[in-house]
């Protein structure tokens, strides 16, 4: 078995070769008849068969293996040529073509042939399978050639066999045995370890390789010095599993051996989606050749505090997946802990070229006795009284949007924060100073946590800590919302303040009693007197419990999907994880709500 990778940073398409050369063989052998006490000459016969490993059938029927009995078949025919030595080195053709079949429980020719029963006057026999092909040449006391050219469409190809018999004794009295060979590599194609895109395969084509040459009966190949395509077309649906046939047995490619290099193959989904690589090798006669193909195509995005911009490079379905932002760690180190972020994800069809743009939460802010401005994208600023407590800022929420926002801010414009179609929410801020540690609230799901002053960040609401985010709104404080400084909102200048808004928790700093920043999301988390920041909720569009926006800024509990610019934007299969649960991490396995800055992945899944 030989392995051959080939691998690029996010995109990777995995070339395995495995190489089967396994035949069987079995003769048939047949009685002497006599005549004029010499022996007519006949032919015992095996065959090779191909062995597909992937089946528990010893055979496959298909185009390219005609031969399918345990011996040459009683239905069967093959053509010969012999060329007799008259004992001192001259020859002359005795057999020029004939057609052998299985006669009276015999393998020979339609004319009757017999042995000289001299020994020096030997006979060389040269046969071949089917007995259709043309192009054969052949002189006298020289092995027969054939001039071949591959057909390019693997439909029209052929699996020839041939065998050659040399110098056999005049005095034979035994029959002759053919052991016939393919004089062709089989190539065929399969799904590799990593997996393919699901969908139709449409076409693979090879390209770079010699189409023609000269076969010489028991010596071999001599190549043309022409390269052509060669291209089956099996209409192949797959799953993308590894190991699934993506040319079956009919679709067998039969080239002429041969060692190439940079090769290409291509592989066409019905949707025109085509992937490409280059390939070296060689190929020998007999040898079967399946390539397992792999391409995985992800798109990985880390923060870095500023838009960034994803174009779908194929026509399919992609899956989305989004991290929130942890909210901020504790500035006093009094053993408070941060709100942790939300998952989302989800499967949704993109054109070719259509561009996404992702805003990926940071981690709010958590410096001792200063101000703590919350993560970028939604993150909540804390308050504070009297510059004595300073508790953290709350975790940005990651978002998918279809429109860019070009203000200096870089993320809160209303028609960009509108067109958000996957939205995974942020952690709440925390304090713990030498009285009251206040946890932040976990990032929701369709509901944001509450936060509580105990080392249960996911609080059941009650009136006096508040209400989380939810798909409408941003929470409250009930017990609080009559006080000018405190809760769901604030009264400053004569102008009344909500601590959460679409989009995003409070990003004013406020000289009020102490409270941590709420996290982001698709309704930013609260700020809540004497606590931790509320985490904010998770949307996505097309996912049942969530309330889309509409462009005028209006909502309809009606309505889950987001319609931007006349054109509907639904996941299908969403996932949501709240920052209290279990989800994928972007590493690999699982984590427990996600405790870092804000990520998201795009993976190209099905050309469909």
């Amino acid at each position: 078995m030989i392995k051959k990778f080939l691998r690029g940073i996010n995109e990777s398409f995995l070339l395995l070769i495995i190489i089967i050369s396994t035949f069987c063989s079995c003769a048939n052998e047949i009685n002497v008849f006599e005549e004029n006490n010499n022996k007519q000459i006949n032919f015992s016969v095996s065959v090779p068969q191909w062995k597909n490993t992937d089946s528990l059938a010893n055979t496959k029927i298909s185009r390219a293996t005609p031969i399918t009995d345990t011996s040459f078949g009683a239905d069967k025919s093959f053509n010969l040529i012999a060329d007799q030595n008259d004992g001192a080195g001259n020859y002359s053709t005795l057999i020029n073509g004939q057609a052998v079949t299985y006669t009276n429980n015999i393998w020979k020719t339609s004319n009757d042939y017999y042995w000289s029963g001299i020994a020096n006057k030997t006979i060389s026999f040269y046969a071949y399978y089917p007995s259709t092909i043309s192009n054969v040449s052949h002189t006298a006391g020289s092995a027969p050639t054939l001039l071949y050219t591959v057909p390019s469409d693997a439909s029209n190809q052929i699996d020839i066999i041939t065998a050659t018999g040399n110098n056999v004794s005049g005095n034979t009295n035994s029959s002759t045995p053919l052991t016939f060979n393919h004089i062709f590599a089989a190539v065929k194609f399969a799904v590799g370890t990593n997996g393919l895109p699901s969908g139709t395969i449409k076409s693979i084509t090879i390209s770079g390789i010699k189409n023609s040459g000269t076969y010489t009966f028991g010596t071999g190949w001599t190549l043309g010095s022409s390269t052509s395509s060669f291209t089956v077309s099996p209409s192949t649906t797959i799953t993308g599993a590894s190991g699934e046939n993506v040319t079956s047995d009919a679709f067998t490619l039969m080239m002429i051996p041969q060692a190439f290099n940079n090769a290409t193959v291509s592989l066409v989904y019905n949707n025109g989606t085509t992937f490409s690589i280059t390939i070296s090798g060689t190929w020998n006669a007999g040898g079967v050749y399946t390539y397992n193909l792999s391409k995985t195509i992800v798109f990985n995005y880390n923060y870095t505090g500023a838009v960034q911009t994803f174009t779908a490079p194929y026509t399919g379905t992609y899956k989305i997946e989004c991290w929130g932002a942890k909210g901020g760690d504790d500035p006093c180190k009094g053993g408070a802990l941060p709100g942790k972020g939300a998952y989302t994800s989800g499967y949704i069809n993109l054109t070719f070229g259509k561009q996404l743009f992702l805003y990926l939460g940071g981690i709010g802010n958590s410096i001792y006795k200063q101000i703590n401005y919350g993560g970028w994208n939604g993150g909540g600023t804390s308050s504070s009284n009297a510059n004595i407590y300073f508790p953290s800022g709350g975790g940005g929420s990651t978002d998918v949007r279809l429109i860019k926002h070009s203000g200096s801010d870089g993320w809160s414009g209303t028609s960009s924060l509108l067109s958000r179609i996957m939205v995974a929410a942020g952690g709440g801020g925390c304090l713990g100073d030498n009285a009251t540690i206040a946890y932040g609230a976990n990032a929701g799901g369709l509901k944001g946590y509450a936060a509580y002053n105990s080392d249960n960040s996911n609080y059941t609401e009650s009136e006096y800590d508040g209400t989380g985010s939810s798909q409408i709104s941003c929470g409250s404080c009930p017990a609080y919302e009559d006080i000018n400084w405190f809760g769901y909102i604030y009264i400053k200048d004569g102008t009344m303040h909500p601590w959460g808004y679409f989009g995003y928790a409070n990003q004013s700093y406020v000289d009020l009693y102490w409270a941590g920043g709420g996290g982001g999301g698709w309704w930013g988390g609260v700020s809540i007197f004497g606590r931790g920041g509320c985490g904010g909720s998770s949307f996505i569009s097309g996912m049942t419990g969530c309330v889309a926006m509409s462009a005028d800024g209006t909502q309809n509990a009606s309505v889950n999907y987001m319609t931007i610019g006349g054109t509907t934007y639904s996941f299908t299969s969403p996932v949501m994880n709240d920052g209290a649960s279990s989800m994928p991490s972007p590493s690999g396995g699982t984590e427990t709500g996600h405790n870092d800055k804000g990520y998201a992945r795009i993976t190209f899944v099905a050309a469909n």
